[in-house]
């Protein structure tokens, strides 16, 4: 900003300054005129002149003062998205320029935060898409030499592997379905109302098949039917999830009597649903990493069927929706997920009782 576009913006304020100036010499003017003094038209002049120079000499002032920071402005405004020009403000002088000076630095690092999440996001659903074509190559592959298979007194184990290979896909699509919406979950859920019982049994009738293939049983314990404040559809994700990974890490197990068990216990301030496996277990050294994205840890690294990303969805819904998700494991015995559904705390209210 030069001196001629610094004069174009105090305008109002040259004005007033003259106008404040006229009227106070005709103060003085009327007031000697009422007293009959004589007001020579010199002093009018004089008082002008001096008045003049002081707003000249202020004006000057002003302007070199704030010079550096109206040259920093030009630098920024031809700096061509240059950042480092736009930061690179000097010393404030004024508190304005200070202001000025905190609102530019907060809202780059507002910038920059939202910039590195949305980058992380960015990596992280690259990643998971890598991971999930190379998982599905697996089921796809399967399939395709089974077909080929020629041997028509095999075909109602060439028809159950297929189906088992199909189910694979089928979860491993819902949780790209799922990964997807999550980045605009507040545009996808509904909280209302829900059976926790009837999730329990829509789950364990969704994966039947893969239950009775590895003679696995579920056992569901529940006094009475309880309700608890969700979205039934992101809810039915997360326990669907808890009972795959479950039967995944059982069926290896060698017991005749394998079970998964399904409890609900109403304890007045929140509500747990717990369920329980008698699989291998989490080693103590996996167990705090469970919930982080793309965490396979022991047990994962044993099976190619492992993304890492099934519990890291569960953990983001269950945030999101205002639930608790923990678990407790012992190596060689089992593991036990905690599904915690707060009274009062939902999405709509995040407060914790």
């Amino acid at each position: 900003m030069n001196f001629k576009n610094y004069i174009k913006d105090r305008i109002s304020y040259i004005v007033a300054f003259f106008a404040n100036t006229l009227l106070i010499i005709l103060v003085m003017y009327l007031t000697l005129i009422i007293n009959q003094k004589k007001f020579p038209k010199e002093n009018v002049l004089y008082s002008f002149l001096i008045s003049l120079i002081l707003f000249l000499f202020f004006m000057a002032y002003d302007y070199f003062k704030n010079r550096p920071f109206y040259n920093y402005l030009n630098k920024a405004a031809n700096s061509s998205n240059n950042l480092d020009n736009i930061l690179s403000m000097t010393e404030a002088r004024t508190y304005e320029q200070l202001m000025y000076n905190k609102i530019l630095n907060e809202t780059y690092k507002s910038y920059s935060d939202k910039l590195s999440k949305y980058e992380e996001n960015q990596k992280q659903y690259i990643y998971f898409i890598n991971q999930w074509v190379h998982q599905m190559k697996t089921p796809v592959s399967v399939i395709n030499l089974l077909l080929q298979d020629k041997n028509k007194e095999n075909y109602k184990e060439i028809l159950e592997s297929i189906s088992e290979e199909n189910e694979k896909i089928t979860h491993g699509l819902e949780m790209m379905l799922c990964n997807a919406r999550l980045s605009q979950f507040n545009l996808d859920f509904k909280v209302e109302k829900v059976d926790i019982l009837s999730i329990i049994r829509k789950v364990i009738n969704d994966n039947k098949k893969s239950l009775i293939r590895n003679s696995i049983y579920p056992k569901i314990i529940c006094e009475e039917e309880i309700t608890v404040e969700t979205d039934n559809k992101w809810i039915y994700f997360v326990t669907n999830q808890i009972l795959v990974n479950a039967i995944k890490y059982s069926k290896d197990i060698s017991s005749e009597d394998k079970h998964i068990t399904f409890e609900i216990k109403d304890e007045g301030a929140r509500t747990i649903l717990s369920i329980e496996d008698q699989g291998i277990g989490i080693p103590k050294e996996d167990r705090a990493r469970v919930f982080n994205a793309f965490f396979t840890g022991i047990n994962g690294r044993k099976t190619s069927e492992s993304t890492g990303m099934g519990m890291y969805l569960s953990k983001r819904i269950c945030d999101e929706l205002g639930h608790g998700l923990t678990l407790e494991s012992e190596e060689g015995k089992g593991t036990k997920f905690f599904i915690i559904f707060y009274k009062g705390k939902n999405i709509f209210n995040l407060s914790i009782m």
